[in-house]
């Protein structure tokens, strides 16, 4: 004898219906990861704190901005990322992803703007200046009776007639702005190319400045971002203008850029952010 199974019609109709159920939870489910991958990222990009970019030259002055930027705008302090503006170029150029880029010479933003990274050719911030500085104590005493801003280079002529062993520091010369501007100085004073082992090549204004702070070497031809803080016993020649190009500080917008960027942007075109730099040796463009 055949036994038949009869399967309520209430159940197939419920089990129909959990599948429809299933099926419009999945399509809601995948509909809500797609919406959540697109739009929420944008207000989130908004809603961060910029990646900024700077030469090592800002590297002393930064804090001093930074903390004025938060406080007068509620904003959060800016993330961010100190070497040379070549390097920091060559970064952006890969994919690095920075919303505001403050370079120490027009020409790697042109160079950026050429290659699409940048909204614009960027805005001129400030024109920065040189010296040359020494630790070395015997330095000092030579130079006492010299004239301030010629002394520290006819030592170094002085020592180079006479054959006299010595070591000085610049910020690399082919990535490094302020690097391209203390060789300028040093051919315009006839002492470049300088014998071998003389020279040592920093890999940014920064380091320059340690090798010079720590003894590492006699000489060493810093931005005057780097001296607001110098030490009591370090000898200071500035080097006169018209011995080097201008190095001119440029900032600009990249194009992943987002409202916090811009704002920040705009803060430091201020009268707050003009005068840190100004106490820092940056001087107006104008």
């Amino acid at each position: 004898m055949t036994t038949l199974i009869h399967f309520p019609v209430c159940t197939l109709v419920k089990h129909n219906a959990l599948k429809r159920s299933r099926g419009m939870k999945t399509w809601s489910l995948l509909t809500l990861l797609l919406f959540t991958a697109t739009v929420p990222q944008v207000t989130l990009a908004d809603s961060r704190a910029p990646l900024v970019a700077l030469a090592s030259s800002f590297r002393d002055l930064w804090p001093e901005l930074s903390q004025l930027y938060t406080e007068q705008t509620g904003q959060q302090a800016p993330r961010t990322s100190f070497a040379s503006s070549g390097l920091l170029s060559t970064q952006i150029r890969h994919g690095a992803p920075f919303e505001l880029f403050l370079s120490a010479d027009a020409s790697t933003v042109v160079s950026l703007h050429e290659a699409g990274k940048t909204r614009d050719e960027g805005t001129v911030l400030a024109l920065g200046a040189l010296s040359l500085v020494s630790l070395n104590t015997n330095a000092a005493a030579e130079n006492a009776s010299s004239a301030p801003q010629d002394a520290g280079m006819s030592l170094l002529k002085s020592r180079l007639e006479n054959q006299q062993a010595f070591r000085i520091a610049i910020p690399n010369p082919e990535h490094a702005p302020y690097g391209k501007a203390a060789r300028e100085s040093l051919q315009y004073h006839n002492t470049w190319p300088l014998p071998g082992g003389y020279l040592l090549n920093a890999e940014n204004a920064a380091q320059t400045f340690q090798f010079a702070l720590t003894g590492a070497v006699d000489f060493a031809i810093v931005p005057d971002t780097l001296l607001h803080k110098a030490p009591p016993g370090l000898s200071v020649w500035p080097l006169p203008a018209e011995s080097y190009d201008p190095v001119v500080h440029t900032m600009v917008l990249l194009d992943s850029a987002g409202s916090a960027a811009e704002q920040l942007f705009s803060w430091l075109q201020g009268t707050t952010a003009s005068a840190v730099l100004a106490r820092h040796g940056l001087s107006p463009a104008n």
